[in-house]
């Protein structure tokens, strides 16, 4: 693999496909070309071809796509920042779907949500907090967590349980089990039934 440095006119060529190919954020195409060429080079290619980025717009159109996949505003800042998009930007962008729909989240994607950590054993606390971001999710979530736990909760805690408990004394048990957000109550009531 070459690692020389990309002369000026060849960045420019490289800088001008990963925009187009990727859509990145400023910051990003920046620390690609810094990576591919020297520092002054990268700079140069930046500033000649800033005029041809759109970041705000590629900012609404990466926010849309997430909420279209169900996305939930924590998943949809962590991305954002992990793609070095300026938070404030995205925040902006984001107050519009805070004011006007409240939840981005559709009740059949909670519920196929909500089923997919029963079955995998997580607790009902730990779906709340994992799938709770507003008020109207909070309400929702109340209302499906109730239906779907009417049984599971003690279930899970019965197959949480029988997989450590040869391995552990009962205070350890008890300990494992809310470390994966079992409440102490319905851990005793289990258990001891």
């Amino acid at each position: 693999m070459n690692n020389k440095p990309f002369k000026h006119e060849r960045l420019k060529d490289y800088a001008l496909w990963y925009y187009f190919r990727y859509y990145p954020s400023n910051a990003r195409l920046v620390q690609k070309l810094n990576e591919k060429g020297s520092q002054e080079d990268a700079e140069k290619v930046f500033w000649k071809i800033k005029h041809l980025t759109q970041e705000d717009e590629i900012i609404k159109a990466k926010i849309d796509n997430y909420i279209f996949r169900n996305k939930n505003y924590r998943y949809i800042r962590q991305k954002m920042r992990e793609k070095l998009f300026p938070s404030e930007k995205v925040e902006l962008y984001l107050e519009k779907y805070l004011e006007s729909w409240k939840s981005i989240l559709t009740e059949n994607f909670l519920r196929r949500k909500i089923e997919i950590l029963i079955s995998k054993g997580k607790s009902r606390y730990h779906i709340f907090q994992k799938l709770w971001e507003t008020k109207e999710d909070r309400t929702v979530l109340e209302v499906l967590l109730e239906e779907y736990f009417l049984e599971w909760e003690h279930e899970n805690i019965l197959k949480e349980y029988k997989k450590i408990k040869k391995k552990y004394p009962k205070e350890k048990i008890i300990q494992k089990l809310i470390s994966k957000w079992f409440r102490y109550d319905e851990i005793k009531k289990s258990i001891n039934s």
